[in-house]
């Protein structure tokens, strides 16, 4: 069993994203306006900035998902909630709080031993 990474997961989470973007409108334009590329260039910064665990990541971060929520609505439910927990800050105003709750509740069942995967489906499907 690997262990979990956090920064790993967001970075797969992340790129993912991105990829998904790019398929779709506007981002799927031949040329795009400068506030829709300079959204994009801003998530790829900080897929960099992440894999070169660069110190104010968690804050470029958090701007970035402030500018995805604010500008890019229809595209947020698509990214996995999990980003929003890793960057936290003011990436938790987007967050409800029984969310919030969930996603604590995980950390501490990690932080026990417990495997991420299995803890997660217990937290958040708990049928």
């Amino acid at each position: 069993m690997q262990a979990y990474n956090p920064r790993n997961h967001t970075l797969i989470l992340l790129k993912d994203f991105l990829n998904l973007l790019k398929q779709g409108v506007p981002f799927n334009q031949d040329s795009l306006d400068e506030e829709d590329q300079s959204f994009l260039d801003q998530l790829s910064a900080l897929i960099q900035d992440l894999e070169n665990q660069a110190p104010d990541a968690s804050f470029d971060g958090q701007s970035w998902l402030g500018r995805l929520f604010r500008n890019y609505t229809t595209y947020a439910p698509h990214l996995g909630r999990e980003v929003l927990w890793y960057f936290g800050g003011e990436a938790l105003h987007f967050m409800p709080d029984q969310e919030i709750e969930k996603f604590q509740a995980l950390d501490d069942m990690v932080a026990e031993g417990r495997d991420y995967l299995e803890a997660k489906k217990e937290v958040f499907n708990p049928h």
